[in-house]
């Protein structure tokens, strides 16, 4: 009877092992996946769960002209006066002229709205670098501004407002490192 336990717990450990690095389609798949969330559930969980990548939770602001990235998760954008749902594409946002302009990647439509407060939920930035620009930046207990700064921020999800006068970002991120 020891056998045939220790030779089953040799088994499922040698499986959720290769169940991290299989990427098969449909039932083999299904099964490592049920497999290593048991696993993860039960008391050994931390012996086999992969490593993370540490997050923190910043809130930033920033003062630019105009402010443009790419949208690659469908996306919804609110102001006040409207809404666009099942967003993808670019946005930029020029503060200057005080319109803010997303372009879809997936049709020719462009929406071209005036700038007010609007709020993008759920938005992911995989990599922002913001040179020479005023901003503000807190996280935890700690505040800094900068008049003139450089940053990149990593692995940014969270929620992005954009006003008339700045960009808030107010989130998780893998890293942020100073210029």
């Amino acid at each position: 009877m020891k056998k045939i336990i220790a030779m089953s717990l040799v088994f499922l450990f040698l499986t959720s092992i290769g169940a991290q690095s299989v990427k098969a389609e449909g039932g083999l798949s299904d099964i490592f996946d049920m497999i290593k969330k048991w696993f993860e559930s039960s008391p050994f969980g931390n012996i086999f769960s992969m490593p993370v990548k540490r997050t923190e939770t910043v809130k930033m602001s920033f003062y630019p002209e105009t402010f443009g990235f790419d949208v690659t998760e469908i996306i919804n954008i609110s102001s006040n006066e409207s809404t666009v749902s099942g967003f993808k594409g670019h946005i930029l946002a020029n503060l200057k002229d005080d319109v803010l302009i997303s372009k879809s990647s997936e049709s020719s439509i462009m929406v071209e709205q005036k700038l007010g407060e609007i709020t993008i939920n759920e938005l992911s930035i995989p990599l922002l670098e913001l040179n020479g620009m005023e901003m503000v930046l807190s996280s935890g207990n700690w505040t800094e501004s900068a008049e003139n700064g450089s940053i990149t921020i990593k692995d940014f999800l969270g929620t992005v407002i954009i006003t008339k006068i700045s960009i808030e970002l107010e989130g998780n991120v893998s890293a942020t490192i100073k210029g």
